[in-house]
């Protein structure tokens, strides 16, 4: 008899421990927010979504996105747009008959370049880019070895090509004091200075570009007769060359993970950077410290420049063969 009413005290416990074991499948969050981006661009459209728990139907729910920026979207996929750089706290809520259930995710918004046209460009994995005379066109290269010079218009058509063959042509430079061309061969580590009908002038080996990644990027201050060179990366550095007394001058810099172009800009007496990997353009001083930075959305940029006056950047894409138009946002 005792033993039967042992049976029976434990009995419920043991049923109850089993409940509560099958219940912990609610510790399960019901829906979580997820995103294909691998960063956040100012501007540019966000797909948000809600990865909601196995057996659920969407049905049953309603699900409201908080983007952070006092406003908010409905459905199961939203897509937002972020006017402003900064961090974000993005809360989705689903709402059931049972009640509803929060999921947050810290988001950081980049400042940006807007975009505002995509030229094609029959160019072969074109690299570097200079604007030529007048700013009415466009000088670039291709890298490939035995790699050709071409001018295009500003919307990216092809105007001609010289006869001349590089190596792994990186980076170009029109020259307004006498319209030759200068270029750098990353393989050679050479600078090279063209007439326009593609005979040489001159070669110049460059001093500390041999190791790791090499030259990648050129621009000139005619009115300081100095040549701006940039080291791809292992180690990344600023290379300043001067005309007049033929001395040369290396900073490392390492705000990026690598450095595909330069361009000199004259009415400030700074610097644009591009970087391939981080698909970012920094303004720099000529010193190459650091001032501001902002994303595009390229797969590989390899040459930019700016039109100073109408603040317009085009930027060309090694992968992709396409000529990129951007602007800062109003």
């Amino acid at each position: 008899m005792i033993q039967k009413i042992s049976f029976q005290l434990i009995l419920p416990f043991v049923l109850s421990g089993i409940f509560y074991s099958c219940g912990g499948s609610e510790d399960i969050p019901l829906a979580k927010i997820i995103t294909e981006h691998s960063r956040y661009l100012r501007g540019y459209p966000i797909e948000f979504s809600a990865d909601l728990k196995s057996g659920e139907a969407a049905s049953d729910y309603e699900f409201t996105f908080d983007f952070g920026d006092s406003t908010s979207g409905t459905g199961i996929e939203v897509v937002h747009v972020y006017d402003s750089p900064g961090n974000y706290s993005v809360t989705l809520t689903i709402t059931g008959s049972s009640g509803s259930e929060k999921d947050t995710r810290d988001i950081k918004v980049l400042n940006s370049l807007e975009l505002m046209a995509i030229y094609s460009v029959r160019v072969d994995s074109p690299s570097g880019l200079s604007f030529g005379n007048d700013m009415s066109t466009l000088w670039t290269v291709s890298d490939k070895p035995g790699g050709r010079i071409f001018e295009l218009d500003t919307l990216g058509n092809l105007m001609r090509s010289l006869n001349y063959s590089g190596n792994d042509l990186e980076g170009i430079s029109f020259d307004s004091r006498d319209s030759t061309l200068w270029m750098v061969d990353e393989n050679l580590g050479q600078l090279i200075h063209l007439e326009l009908d593609g005979r040489a002038l001159g070669y110049q080996n460059i001093s500390g570009v041999s190791d790791g990644g090499g030259l990648e990027g050129i621009a000139m201050d005619a009115v300081h007769s100095k040549i701006y060179m940039v080291k791809e990366k292992d180690f990344g550095a600023l290379i300043v060359l001067d005309e007049l007394s033929l001395s040369q001058s290396l900073q490392q810099i390492a705000f990026a993970p690598d450095f595909s172009s330069i361009f000199y800009i004259s009415s400030q007496d700074k610097l644009w950077i591009l970087s391939d990997e981080a698909s970012n353009v920094y303004l720099v001083n000529l010193d190459g410290s650091f001032l501001e930075v902002y994303a595009i959305d390229m797969v590989q940029p390899e040459g930019l420049v700016f039109d100073e006056d109408n603040q317009i950047f085009y930027i060309i894409d090694d992968t992709t063969e396409k000529l990129h138009k951007y602007k800062f946002w109003d």
